[in-house]
């Protein structure tokens, strides 16, 4: 069913194609024990696959006409609400990493132009804040939803 719902929220994200050489947020290896917000997962995997595809127009390459990554922020801000209002269920790390998640929406918010224009600008220290501020919040969400 898990891999039904990834199928389809690919389907779904049309925010172009990775290449290997990009990083991926994937689910961590299921272990015995069961995620504590399983009706969260489907979502959190979807949100994961938008942040993993949209890498692709940061790096100028071509984006799907449906692109959907200029919702990308809106809709980390959405799916991370929702686990912060099951927060309790997480581990202590994983609360922690909602929190940070959150901090890292902050820092990145005034790059949203930046962002809309394909992860450039003429302003070689906004490129370098805005990327390292995109690359914070790709491995704060990955951490956050492989420990949910």
């Amino acid at each position: 069913m898990r891999y039904s719902a990834l199928a389809l929220a690919f389907l779904l994200v049309g925010c172009g194609t990775s290449t290997t050489s990009l990083p991926k947020i994937a689910p961590a290896p299921a272990s015995s024990s069961s995620s504590p917000l399983p009706d969260l997962q489907p979502r959190l995997d979807a949100i994961g696959t938008l942040l993993t595809d949209c890498i692709t127009r940061l790096r100028g390459e071509p984006v799907d006409p449906a692109d959907n990554c200029v919702h990308v922020l809106p809709d980390v801000t959405g799916v991370m609400d929702e686990v912060e209002k099951q927060s309790s269920k997480l581990p202590p790390s994983a609360q922690a990493g909602v929190a940070e998640v959150r901090r890292q929406l902050t820092a990145i918010a005034p790059c949203e132009p930046w962002f809309a224009a394909g992860g450039t600008s003429a302003d070689a220290a906004l490129n370098a804040r805005c990327d390292e501020a995109w690359n914070a919040l790709f491995k704060g969400y990955n951490a956050v939803r492989n420990a949910a």
